[in-house]
């Protein structure tokens, strides 16, 4: 599946305070160029997830030291049917088979394990990183999945 996207790297303020430094891609409609937030009309007709991989800074930041987590790199999706916390579990890996980086939200978890348990294809890749300077580690990570076997982002 091929995604059009662009690339930005700038701060971002959150409304509870504080600085994000984000670096990565952010979707853009095929047809009138607009920016697609997480929440788009136009991603969820396709059944596109742009979320937050989830316990990454918390649970896994040696991982997300490795440049197999930048932007644009795929990353793999394990299913964890035996995680004792959550039955529908599914873990994110980098695509070359490294260290965990975090876990499919609890959510969208829960919808995409009986797809994954059947062999239904699904993919990621990251969009973007978050640190707290240029200079800082990584300390997020933001993941679009697709119901397909590769994702590739078509750089406006």
């Amino acid at each position: 599946m091929e995604v059009k996207a662009e690339y930005d790297e700038r701060y971002w303020y959150p409304d509870d305070g504080g600085a994000v430094w984000l670096a990565g891609y952010q979707l853009i409609d095929r047809e009138t160029g607009r920016y697609l937030g997480r929440g788009a009309p136009e991603l969820e007709e396709q059944r596109l997830f742009v979320v937050s991989v989830a316990g990454a800074g918390a649970h896994h930041a040696d991982a997300l030291a490795t440049d197999a987590v930048k932007p644009g790199a795929r990353l793999e999706l394990r299913r964890d049917p035996d995680n004792p916390h959550d039955p529908n579990a599914i873990q994110v890996h980098p695509s070359d088979g490294g260290a965990q980086v975090g876990w499919v939200p609890r959510e969208l978890a829960a919808e995409l394990a009986p797809e994954l348990d059947a062999g239904g294809p699904w993919s990621a890749v990251v969009l973007r990183e978050q640190r707290r300077s240029p200079r800082e580690p990584r300390h997020g990570l933001t993941m679009l999945l697709a119901p397909a076997e590769e994702i590739q982002l078509s750089v406006a």
